[in-house]
């Protein structure tokens, strides 16, 4: 999809009052399960330990969420359409972000330390996810999405994927910055079912290191090359992803070596997003040169034949790009 016509997608949907996050449940590193992934207003559980979700309670507060105005206006970004009670039957999204974060120190990164994060108690939602799927509230149609940073440094992540493998999940995304091999990714991918999302950021190993606060961009490239050994010729299971950074990574220079070392490395896939301390920063006041940049970004994307994915945070910021 080209970005204008993705663009015309995006805005059409928020105008409708539309909400593609209205089916979700989240699983984050401060132990908490909540309905949106861009808000926490929508609690179900404080402090989950991850032994026993109590599937009753937690679409009896769906349903009073659901239909509760006054939450439902704090949501800046989204608009909530109400749905009917009787139409739900799965959860379309189910996320998972329960975590230590990163082998890196990246930047843009706002997850908490590594010493906050052992504080956490960390819990297991491999559980918690049998039961879901026992009561038939998430099915091989749920979106599976592995969030960010590194979802490969929880103990239980292979134990879960080949679950979700083995159970015929058919719609399954990781995001890793690709430090760690796993052999259940690659089975993944095989099968058609998944997508791995790898941070990369940069198209050169002096910006990665200055981005990733580590040199190790030779083994992000290695198991990259690995992983899409697994992909079918006519598939985009391996995709990288590419956060824009104030005075760092957002000129052309950078963006072009990153679309010729995809290119060259067999990558058919860009993920485009940026840091959120800035994009709070310029979403009322976009810098003309980085509406030119997505333009570029698009003139490239045509060129190289990539699919270029956005983030909802460039598409609200860029929404009244044309191309001329």
């Amino acid at each position: 999809m080209q970005i204008k016509d993705f663009f015309k997608t995006f805005f059409k949907e928020k105008e409708e009052g539309q909400c593609s996050f209205l089916s979700s449940l989240v699983f984050d590193y401060n132990n908490n399960v909540f309905l949106c992934p861009y808000s926490k207003d929508f609690i179900f559980e404080n402090d989950f330990n991850g032994i026993w979700l109590d599937i009753d309670k937690l679409l009896q507060k769906r349903n009073e969420y659901l239909s509760n105005l006054e939450l439902q206006n704090q949501c800046k970004t989204c608009k909530f359409k109400k749905v009917e009670n009787n139409t739900f039957s799965t959860f379309e999204y189910l996320y998972l972000a329960n975590w230590k974060y990163c082998y890196l120190n990246c930047s843009y990164c706002n997850a908490p330390k590594e010493e906050d994060l052992v504080k956490a108690k960390h819990f297991d939602v491999y559980n918690s996810i049998c039961q879901l799927a026992d009561r038939g509230l998430i099915s091989k149609n749920t979106k599976i999405i592995f969030e960010a940073g590194d979802a490969t440094v929880h103990p239980e992540f292979d134990k879960i994927m080949y679950y979700f493998i083995n159970s015929g999940f058919t719609n399954i995304v990781v995001n890793t910055p690709a430090m760690r091999f796993c052999e259940s990714i690659c089975e993944a991918i095989a099968k058609n079912i998944c997508e791995v999302v790898i941070s990369f950021d940069s198209g050169c190993p002096f910006i990665y290191e200055k981005v990733k606060g580590q040199n190790k961009f030779d083994v992000a490239i290695a198991n990259i090359k690995r992983y899409l050994s697994f992909q079918l010729p006519s598939e985009k299971r391996v995709a990288l992803k590419y956060t824009l950074i104030n005075g760092v990574n957002d000129n052309q220079k950078e963006l072009l070596d990153c679309f010729m070392l995809s290119r060259d490395l067999g990558v058919k896939k860009l993920a485009i997003d940026i840091d959120d301390k800035w994009f709070e920063q310029i979403k009322y006041s976009v810098p003309q040169y980085l509406k030119e940049l997505l333009l570029f970004i698009n003139r490239m994307s045509d060129y190289n034949n990539f699919e270029i994915e956005l983030s909802p945070k460039i598409a609200i910021i860029y929404g009244d790009i044309k191309e001329n």
